[in-house]
């Protein structure tokens, strides 16, 4: 069964909890605020891709999302077609990483993070997940994210995108990519 996530943020993000709370404390933030801290604070924000702390994916329409890792998760499936491929986010894997919803970072509540989910019950009794943990070994990582979207769009209650992450274990972060700048498109249910 695929794994979809629900964000009614506009955004996704790629995070390692443990490498999160050691940045926060070499840096001596306190707020949980994380969001705002990154958006207003764009010196602490290189910083945090620098040291591949996270990995937001920015600008996406609010809905749900196929999420998907090489290595955990079936590929998509042919009813699906690849809209863009971005490689090179850096991301530091202490214990484990998650994939959700952005707005788990405003604010960060670290004791979320526990068990390989994040849900919620609407008010209809359905179950949503905000994000999912994979287990991928501590090191450093270059990501690769693909966007896909469905071939022939289905109704609405059907989940017609999605995204692939690759991580690639390294020895060095050599620079870094800033996936804010405008160069990198994520909206892949904009996309024709």
């Amino acid at each position: 069964m695929d794994k979809v996530v629900c964000t009614f943020s506009y955004g996704l993000c790629v995070i390692s909890v443990e490498k999160i709370k050691v940045f926060l404390k070499e840096k001596k933030v306190r707020t949980k605020k994380l969001l705002s801290l990154f958006q207003d604070n764009k010196e602490k924000f290189l910083k945090s891709q620098e040291n591949g702390v996270w990995m937001p994916i920015p600008q996406i329409n609010a809905g749900k999302y196929i999420i998907k890792v090489v290595g955990f998760d079936a590929l998509f499936s042919d009813d699906f077609e690849e809209k863009f491929e971005y490689e090179g986010f850096n991301i530091d894997i202490i214990d484990g990483v998650w994939i959700g919803d952005i707005e788990l970072m405003q604010p960060f509540e670290k004791d979320v993070y526990c068990g390989d989910s994040i849900s919620y019950q609407t008010i209809d009794g359905y179950t949503r997940y905000s994000g999912f943990k994979y287990d991928i070994p501590k090191g450093k990582y270059l990501i690769c994210v693909k966007g896909y979207a469905r071939k022939e769009i289905v109704d609405r209650k059907a989940i017609n995108y999605g995204f692939q992450f690759k991580f690639k274990k390294i020895d060095e972060f050599n620079g870094y990519k800033n996936p804010r700048e405008e160069k990198y498109d994520f909206n892949v249910a904009n996309m024709k």
